[in-house]
């Protein structure tokens, strides 16, 4: 075991030093401290998630595009709740910490981000008034716009629970910070120099996004990514590995491989 130990002890100390070492540590610590909502909100928020009642046609759910077992995304490259639409489903894992929302990043508010697809006609296609009529069962009460608002609000609280748990990576980053050794693939690492150099501008910080809206659509996070296939806006890359591909990297396939140390740990028992 002395010889792994060894290069075990120089992987770290390798990064002494090194001006890469403060990007590395600057995509953490995680998971950050979350403010708690009020626990009402977010009971109220997690039973309308899961209401179809909401929707017009009394058919369609958040869950249905938003699947809790395939990390509140539905592995389609369009979503598709009451018609197909032209977008990819995104995760809402860790959208808590996003400062812009949807594909486009047009709403700096999660409630009201979570009130669009209720109305959207492709989507929930339901109406203020509708909503209003189903939720009042819940006790809100108010004007329709009112009890609306009040539902976004809900829903943002439940949302905001959802947060992914540790990674390989950091615990890679902690060791990193406390000079002490610890597992970490080699093609990992570096995949992880590629991806400083060449990603981390945008993919920035403990969620690895800055929320920015490059090209038209918000820089999205990389947490769990491995586990929210297909990529990008239309969905139209297929694998992690063609994705690390898109980048245009020299170094896909290590870069690939970083990001999957990007998946909570209890994801890989």
């Amino acid at each position: 075991m002395l010889a792994p130990l060894a290069a075990l002890s120089l992987c770290i100390a390798a990064y002494a030093g090194d001006a890469d070492r403060e990007r590395i540590l600057a995509h953490g610590p995680w998971p950050p401290k979350v403010s708690s909502s009020n626990r009402e909100a977010i009971a109220l928020g997690e039973r309308l998630f899961f209401d179809p009642a909401l929707s017009g046609t009394g058919s369609i759910l958040c869950a249905t595009c938003h699947i809790p077992y395939k990390s509140f995304q539905d592995g389609r490259p369009h979503a598709f709740g009451l018609d197909e639409v032209d977008r990819n489903t995104p995760t809402l894992v860790n959208v808590a910490f996003y400062r812009r929302f949807g594909w486009d990043g047009a709403r700096d508010s999660l409630a009201r981000q979570s009130i669009r697809p209720l109305l959207e006609p492709r989507e929930m296609r339901s109406s203020p008034a509708h909503v209003a009529a189903a939720a009042r069962k819940f006790g809100l009460h108010g004007s329709d716009d009112a009890v609306l608002a009040e539902v976004g609000k809900a829903l943002a609280a439940f949302q905001e629970t959802l947060v992914s748990g540790r990674t390989p990576f950091d615990d890679f980053r902690d060791a990193l910070e406390a000079n002490r050794t610890t597992r970490y693939p080699e093609a990992a690492q570096r995949g992880l120099r590629s991806f400083i150099a060449e990603c981390s501008a945008c993919h920035a910080g403990a969620q690895f996004s800055n929320s920015a809206v490059v090209d038209g659509f918000r820089v999205p996070g990389l947490r769990n990514v491995a586990l929210t296939a297909p990529y990008m806006h239309d969905g139209h890359v297929a694998t992690l590995e063609e994705a690390a591909a898109h980048t245009g990297s020299k170094a896909a396939q290590d870069l690939a491989a970083f990001l999957r140390t990007l998946t909570e740990t209890s994801h890989l028992q």
